[in-house]
């Protein structure tokens, strides 16, 4: 597949490097979600910020992004005063923490009190996924828009959340998108672990790993995590990333990915 340069580094100054082509396929992932979500949207300013809606309970899913590495100051604090959140969780996010100076007296005016830091993290593709060595006595399977209900439940499981927090997640609509994939893993019929991978521009977006509470510690999250990078790999993908919580960066780091950039969120208590 051949790269396609997202618009967004159009008017960049610096030459666009891996880890740009990669957080230009996160933004487009993003953006195909939140265009799939009855209350989703997604606005672009001209020097490089952007707010994204997406009608989930998640902060970081309902925000204002520098997709630079330098933040236009002037822009964001524009995007951060009007963004409506409609009572939702949200967020303001940066490429890195140098700018926390300027960007924490916005975030504060606005109630983005709680802050931390998200890892973005790359690792190249090629035929050492299909080696991955895994878990015996599981299954793994792509979950067609049909089993949405079983998707739910499993991921609501695993991130110990009510199950409606997760509906848009797990929407028919969002399962048989195109270039987006739902996994389950079975132990004995039973959904253990979950992912979600999104194909855009010879990359692949790792989202929704998570294991039922009970089924930790058994290699199931890694499971999943491979069912997504293999699908890609053999489609043509040449670069998988994701954003990582402490508790999973083990996992990651033991299957290749390695920390591009590592972000500042600003987000509602």
């Amino acid at each position: 597949m051949k790269i396609t340069i997202n618009p967004l580094f159009e008017n960049m100054t610096h030459s666009v490097d891996s880890v740009d082509l990669a957080v230009a396929a996160w933004h487009d992932a993003i953006k195909s979600f939140c265009q799939l979500q009855p209350r989703g949207d997604v606005k672009e300013g001209p020097r490089g910020t952007r707010a994204i809606v997406s009608g989930t309970p998640v902060s970081v899913l309902n925000a204002v992004i520098s997709t630079t590495r330098t933040p236009d100051l002037a822009e964001l604090r524009e995007f951060a005063q009007s963004y409506s959140n409609n009572g939702l969780p949200w967020s303001i996010q940066l490429r890195s923490a140098a700018f926390e100076a300027d960007i924490e007296p916005i975030a504060i005016h606005r109630g983005l009190t709680q802050s931390f830091v998200l890892p973005f993290m790359t690792r190249s593709l090629d035929a050492s996924v299909m080696n991955v060595p895994l878990p015996g006595a599981i299954d793994v399977r792509r979950v067609p828009p049909e089993d949405h209900e079983a998707y739910n439940r499993a991921l609501a499981s695993g991130y110990e959340a009510p199950e409606p927090v997760f509906r848009g997640f797990s929407a028919p609509d969002v399962l048989g998108a195109e270039g987006m994939t739902a996994w389950l893993v079975e132990e004995d019929g039973i959904a253990v672990a979950t992912s979600f991978g999104v194909l855009v521009n010879d990359h692949v977006g790792v989202f929704n790993i998570s294991t039922r509470p009970a089924y930790r510690r058994r290699g199931y999250a890694r499971a999943a995590t491979v069912a997504v990078l293999r699908d890609a790999y053999r489609q043509g993908a040449h670069t998988a990333f994701l954003h990582c919580t402490p508790a999973g960066r083990g996992v990651y780091e033991s299957l290749g990915f390695a920390t591009a950039e590592t972000w500042k969120v600003y987000a509602t208590p």
